[in-house]
């Protein structure tokens, strides 16, 4: 659960960067968008491990 909620934190990290998205390249944004898509799975898949869930498709 500790997995999943680090990984909650730095999505929230990185959502605050894209709404400040005026300071960033387009290819900045791309990278940084990708990325939070990246750790939201992370924390989805380590949420639903810690409950004892099976992955979601």
């Amino acid at each position: 659960m500790l997995e999943a909620a680090a990984l909650l934190e730095r999505a929230y990290r990185l959502a605050h960067v894209l709404q400040g998205e005026g300071l960033l390249e387009i290819g900045s944004r791309q990278f940084v968008a990708d990325e939070l898509v990246e750790v939201l799975d992370e924390a989805r898949v380590a949420f639903f491990a810690a409950c004892d869930l099976p992955k979601p498709l």
